[in-house]
């Protein structure tokens, strides 16, 4: 029979635990234990990557107990200071990694040092536009015009080619040419 504990179990032993670095101080209170710090912070850092119960496993949790102790390090009755650090550690990473104009300005600003550094041109040309439209130096404008030249009349065309001639200074010379008469 397939046993999902025990599969577990030696994937957390052959595997080297590598701890996150904590971003937030609550994982820090005195009666938060080493355990479950690790807990936390295996979980909050490998969110959609491993199980709460792989977690509590690589945490250093039995295998006989990691379920039930994965959820119970969760419930904010049972552990509310474990609960209390998970929600935060959670909110620093949200905090820590949020995209803000600044900080788009500042790694864009690095990207391109770095490019201009290695003489990669392109990339830091590429990199100071993105700032540049970023700070709204740059005006993308486009304009989408709807309706055909057929749906004009004959004086509303002509209005339109001087505003485009005045507009554009164009300089033309044209002659009208006059209707010919159906001679048949």
């Amino acid at each position: 029979m397939y046993d999902l504990k025990k599969e577990l179990q030696e994937q957390a032993e052959k595997q080297e635990v590598i701890i996150p670095e904590a971003l937030s101080d609550a994982l820090f209170h005195h009666k938060i234990t080493g355990k479950q710090r690790k807990f936390i912070l295996l979980l909050v850092h490998s969110e959609g990557l491993h199980t709460a119960t792989h977690c509590a496993l690589q945490a250093g949790y039995a295998k006989d107990s990691a379920v039930v102790r994965a959820s119970e390090l969760q419930n904010p009755e049972k552990y509310p200071l474990v609960a209390k650090a998970i929600e935060s550690e959670r909110r620093a990473i949200v905090e820590r990694y949020k995209c803000t104009q600044e900080r788009s300005l500042s790694t864009l600003a690095r990207i391109r040092d770095k490019a201009s550094e290695s003489g990669n041109w392109n990339a830091a040309v590429a990199a100071e536009t993105r700032r540049g439209q970023i700070a709204g130096l740059y005006v993308d404008k486009k304009e989408i015009l709807t309706g055909t030249i057929d749906s004009m009349s004959r004086d509303e065309v002509e209005k339109k080619l001087q505003d485009l001639k005045e507009q554009y200074s164009i300089e033309t010379t044209f002659e009208e040419v006059k209707e010919l008469e159906n001679k048949s």
